[in-house]
């Protein structure tokens, strides 16, 4: 339970039923997402159940419900109604029901109840092949996709990736998955561009537009995928792109925070600047082929493993930036 304030504790309730259409599932593992460590987005929802990005076997069905007991699942957090008019225009994630719905209490639970609509339209069975925390990436590797693909990634695409944590890492790997012709990363932490150069990306030698053209060979990036909210990272990745180039916004700064941006270099050159929140089901299930295929590494991106009766731990790990990514893990 995270109560504001980056204090979490250990609480006992009651293990969940499930009713009708519904399932409850047994977590195994958990990634901690960064916007588990916003404490201005927390703090306002605690106390609250973290985790979003839980995998566990099925061990309670309700009437109904398309799974069986044992069966290793995945559990997207939200689902749209498929019906509205922003679902029909293919913009799952704004759907007004998509934001409402929740699994019970959250992914930092050993036990967790799973909604009927849930259930129905967005869990999905993992294959035997692929273990608990390689399926742990599914949601954010789904988050990547349907950013990347609004953006307009297609082969050959020069892509730039400002900011080497473990969506920046991800950002690589998809994009190499979607056919991304040559790839710049921006990261000042040298260990952190070492592992972004180890998955697949070149590293510009500097922090600004003139380092990413020169190492483009001479060129811009048709996407810039910006993932850290730092304000001046967030205002060079404006000239990093090409003429009609895109820059997204994939980190989520404070609400209230300003940033200085060249409206000059925006209107000239046709420069489109985009964000992208959460993925849909589509997108969940191109992300668990895009990990059972073999084009992410979860070693790449996962870098501690933490039990759930030390989660206190793991987010005091993962706020410290000592870890790329954790896991958090059920109790043997």
């Amino acid at each position: 339970m995270y109560h504001g304030a980056g204090r979490l504790t250990i609480e006992e309730r009651p293990p969940p039923v499930a009713a009708d259409g519904e399932i409850v599932v047994r977590m195994r593992a958990c990634g901690l997402c960064g916007s588990d460590l916003m404490q201005w987005y927390q703090d306002r929802r605690a106390p609250v159940v973290l985790g979003h990005e839980p995998v566990g076997e099925v061990v309670q069905v309700g009437d109904g419900a398309a799974f069986g007991v044992g069966q290793r699942v995945f559990i997207h957090h939200h689902v749209p109604c498929f019906d509205c008019e922003l679902c029909r225009a293919d913009r799952h994630t704004l759907c007004e029901r998509f934001r409402a719905t929740a699994i019970d209490p959250g992914g930092l639970s050993e036990f967790i109840r799973v909604p009927a609509e849930n259930a129905e339209h967005d869990v999905l069975v993992v294959p035997d092949a692929m273990d608990d925390v390689a399926a742990t990436l599914i949601e954010p590797v789904a988050c990547i996709i349907r950013g990347q693909r609004l953006a307009g990634i297609s082969p050959g695409s020069r892509v730039a990736i400002v900011g080497a944590g473990s969506m920046g890492l991800l950002e690589i790997q998809v994009a190499r998955a979607l056919g991304a012709g040559d790839i710049v990363a921006v990261e000042p932490d040298p260990a952190r561009a070492a592992r972004a150069a180890a998955c697949g990306a070149r590293i510009a030698d500097g922090l600004d537009a003139a380092s990413v053209h020169a190492a483009f060979g001479g060129h811009l990036a048709d996407q810039v995928f910006v993932c850290t909210h730092a304000p001046t990272a967030i205002a060079e990745s404006i000239h990093m792109a090409a003429p009609a180039g895109v820059v997204q916004l994939f980190a989520v700064p404070e609400p209230g925070h300003t940033v200085p941006i060249d409206f000059g270099a925006i209107f000239f050159r046709e420069v489109s600047i985009q964000s992208t929140y959460s993925a849909g089901p589509s997108d969940t299930r191109a992300a668990l082929a895009m990990i059972a295929n073999g084009h992410i590494d979860p070693d790449s991106v996962i870098t501690h493993r933490v039990g759930l009766s030390q989660a206190a731990h793991a987010y005091e790990l993962a706020r410290s930036g000592e870890a790329i990514k954790v896991v958090v893990l059920a109790d043997e």
